[in-house]
């Protein structure tokens, strides 16, 4: 759960939360919270993830050359992704308040994450905005919704089972 979490944000992460947050027993793990913002790709607040930081091991928390820990790296990817599902595009300054660093750190890790096609999108450095590209939107998002459902009545058809095989026994 923890290297899922301190993961660079992009479609192997992503297929790395879906994996995890199907399973039952995740619901149990200390950091679920976080895992399942991370997976539903919404925003997470620095706030939020004071106690997992707590928790890390030392080695976790190593700076990186740049001088952002690991933790503060995975969240900044994170969080650039969530705005890229919720907005179609927007100014780097509004991206760089939305992440809470300096719009010139938000289009660095933004234009490292388009180039190394962990996000779809590009920066119009003449206007200093940061267009976003989805897809069709609404598809992506009735495909989501059927994948936490069919998720869902898994997760129930085996709860019955186990159920069943309980009372035979």
């Amino acid at each position: 759960v923890t290297c899922a979490i301190l993961a660079p944000a992009g479609p192997q992460r992503s297929k790395i939360l879906a994996l995890l947050c199907k399973d039952d027993r995740i619901r149990s793990v200390d950091h679920y919270e976080i895992l399942l913002k991370m997976f539903m790709e919404r925003l997470i607040r620095s706030s939020e993830i004071q106690k997992f930081e707590e928790s890390l091991l030392p080695h976790q928390k190593a700076s990186l050359p740049d001088g952002q820990t690991v933790l503060e790296r995975a969240v900044l990817q994170h969080n650039v992704l969530a705005a890229s599902r919720v907005y179609k595009n927007m100014k780097l300054p509004d991206l760089g308040l939305l992440l809470g660093v300096p719009a010139d750190r938000a289009e660095r890790i933004a234009a490292k994450m388009v180039s190394e096609q962990r996000l779809t999108g590009y920066i119009c450095q003449r206007t200093g905005i940061i267009h976003f590209d989805v897809g069709n939107e609404t598809l992506l998002t009735w495909d989501k919704h059927n994948r936490n459902l069919c998720s869902e009545v898994d997760s129930v058809l085996m709860k019955v089972k186990e159920t069943t095989t309980m009372s035979d026994n």
